[in-house]
């Protein structure tokens, strides 16, 4: 038998080496079907939950509508208010604040939407005269441009013939159909938050016995329930304390609508990113055609430093370091959820999100999907994954939460 050589011995090792590697490779053909076949699946989950946001959308409502409100049901019992009193007054608050804010808000509208064509004019003579000093200023085209951009005779025209309450049943038909169907809607969240609230009591104890009789481990999304509800707490406060300093400061600089721009901020500042940005332009411009462009200028710096303030401090500092989405998926999150469930999806769009991320987490083949999620963090110069940088005291399955669950 030939003797090899030790250069030949090292050779045939580092080739078995790589025959070895070969053997242990994915087959990338079998993963490329099981991709194409869960992006089929997702395709048609998703067109069927498009086709059925009719009802869909008032049960997602009733149920994070009853997360919100649990904390009152809790708290009434804890003091010895027997459970059907402590839900009929639970609904009665949920009802009573519903009713207040529709009513204050219909009315409100009907009577800016009167007002509406005087303002549209007085945009219109605005921009007239800045393209004019544009123009001025050496900038050829610029009238024509502004000329070209907006129909305003039809605009006000449109303004002037329209109903408000059509108006705002076609708001609300991208995700309903009709204004008819919206009173229905209304009422079918409130039933499926009723009856939410009634079967809340003991839901642990059950879905432990769900998990014990070989269903699945619903532990993740047990606790991510804390964290939403603590979330949606959280954030309608914020919620109402903007709209209060922005109310406030309308007031303040005399525009005729506050309690309508109030409103509007407290409701627009559930949509993250977008939402206080799109709740500021009617009031700054009323102020601008009704006192001038000073006014709108420090109109629109109170609502960016009240904006600022509130997201950057006081939000930060109520939910601490619980909510591990990325800013960018945040986005992603609001075009997408408007996109499938239309302007009220937008509303719901982190929460949902946060229920979505506590389900990638949990399965051991989309776990991945959930680390892309996670919002970055700096620590000791280096960036990690929130919740995901598998330290001594951390684990991967935190759910929403950007904390190791089995913390103190």
């Amino acid at each position: 038998m030939e003797k090899l050589e030790p250069v030949s011995i090292l050779r045939h090792g580092m080739l078995m080496s790589l025959f070895q590697e070969h053997e242990g490779t994915v087959d990338w053909g079998r993963k490329g079907s099981q991709a194409v076949v869960t992006l089929a699946c997702l395709f048609i989950v998703l067109a069927g939950m498009k086709i059925a946001a009719g009802v869909l959308v008032p049960v997602v409502y009733g149920f994070f509508l009853a997360v919100l409100s649990y904390p009152l049901v809790r708290w009434l019992r804890k003091h010895r208010v027997p459970s059907v009193i402590a839900l009929g007054v639970t609904m009665l608050v949920n009802l009573g604040l519903l009713a207040g804010l529709l009513t204050v808000g219909v009315r409100l509208l009907v009577n800016f939407w009167g007002d509406l064509p005087r303002y549209l004019r007085g945009l219109e003579r605005y921009l007239n005269d800045t393209a004019a000093w544009l123009e001025g200023k050496g900038i050829e085209g610029a009238k024509t441009m502004v000329a070209g951009m907006f129909d305003w005779n039809t605009i006000v025209g449109y303004a002037t013939q329209q109903d408000v309450m059509k108006n705002l049943g076609g708001f609300l038909g991208t995700t309903f159909g009709t204004l008819a169907t919206v009173l229905g809607s209304l009422i079918m969240t409130l039933i499926v938050m009723m009856f939410i609230l009634m079967e809340a009591q003991g839901t642990q104890s059950r879905l432990q016995a769900v998990n014990r009789s070989g269903g699945p481990d619903f532990t993740g999304l047990m606790r991510s329930a804390s964290d939403i509800q603590k979330y949606l707490g959280v954030k309608t406060l914020i919620s109402a304390l903007t709209g209060m300093l922005a109310g406030f400061w309308c007031w303040f600089f005399d525009l005729h609508y506050p309690l309508l721009w109030a409103l509007l901020a407290f409701l627009f500042n559930f949509i993250p990113a977008v939402g206080s940005t799109a709740a500021c332009i009617p009031a700054i411009v009323e102020a601008l055609v009704q006192h001038g462009p000073s006014h709108a200028v420090f109109v629109a710096i109170g609502y960016g430093g009240i904006n600022f303030c509130l997201d950057n401090f006081v939000q930060p500092t109520m939910l601490g370091n619980r909510f591990g989405i990325s800013p960018l998926v945040v986005i992603l999150s609001v075009i997408f959820w408007g996109w499938l469930w239309g302007p009220l999806g937008m509303f719901l769009a982190v929460p949902l999100t946060m229920v979505l991320k506590v389900l990638l987490d949990n399965s051991a083949e989309f776990q991945w999907i959930s680390v892309a999620m996670a919002k970055k963090k700096v620590r000791h110069g280096e960036v990690e994954m929130a919740g995901y940088d598998l330290g001594d005291d951390e684990a991967i399955g935190s759910g929403a939460s950007t904390e190791n669950p089995n913390r103190e």
